[in-house]
């Protein structure tokens, strides 16, 4: 990310913090233009990250960097009130997208989390015609669904399936949201259940 910011933004000076309160200082001390925060932060205490941050400096862009699941945690941290979520995984084209766009004050998600918006949108308005329960799962959301209950990992079953983790995850949310579950658990009790 360093690299990054330093080609994009040449005289820029980057401040690293070790754990969150560390982060916390630096922003009593300096006026930033952009903060780059991993929810996976030593002492970082989830969204009431961004509160806080905000406490000090109200319009910063925070940009939200992690390996956590982005299907379940950007909307969340969108919400809160972070100007972006973008993967650690995700390429640097994506990475300056994501940067460019909450420095211009836009949000950003990802085009997989854009497309869970999407999808959820359109599966509201067709709710009332589609079959619930397992029965509204396609083919590949079975496939996959039997494998999270078998304890794999996303990245597992895209090396399993031979397609990306994002797609996995989306699938992954798509079946949670169908069935209206919120953990592997509760998953395998539903796909029992049928």
């Amino acid at each position: 990310m360093r690299l990054v910011l330093e080609d994009l933004y040449p005289h820029s000076i980057v401040h690293e913090a070790e754990d969150f309160e560390h982060a916390m200082s630096h922003l009593q001390n300096h006026q930033y233009d952009l903060i780059l925060l991993d929810i996976d932060i030593p002492g970082g205490v989830g969204t009431s990250m961004i509160a806080r941050i905000r406490e000090h400096q109200q319009l910063v862009p925070i940009l939200v960097c992690s390996a956590a699941d982005e299907q379940f945690n950007a909307l969340e941290y969108v919400s809160a009130g972070a100007n972006g979520y973008l993967p650690k995984t995700a390429e640097k084209s994506e990475t300056v997208r994501a940067i460019q766009t909450v420095m211009r004050k836009n949000r950003y998600v990802s085009e997989a989390v854009q497309e869970r918006l999407l999808n959820a949108v359109v599966f509201q308005k067709q709710a009332r015609k589609r079959p619930t329960g397992i029965k509204s799962l396609s083919v590949r959301e079975r496939e996959i669904a039997e494998l999270l209950i078998t304890g794999k990992w996303v990245k597992e079953i895209a090396s399993l399936l031979d397609i990306q983790s994002n797609t996995v995850s989306t699938y992954k949310a798509r079946i949670f949201e169908k069935l209206g579950v919120d953990n592997i658990i509760e998953l395998a009790e539903k796909i029992k259940a049928r």
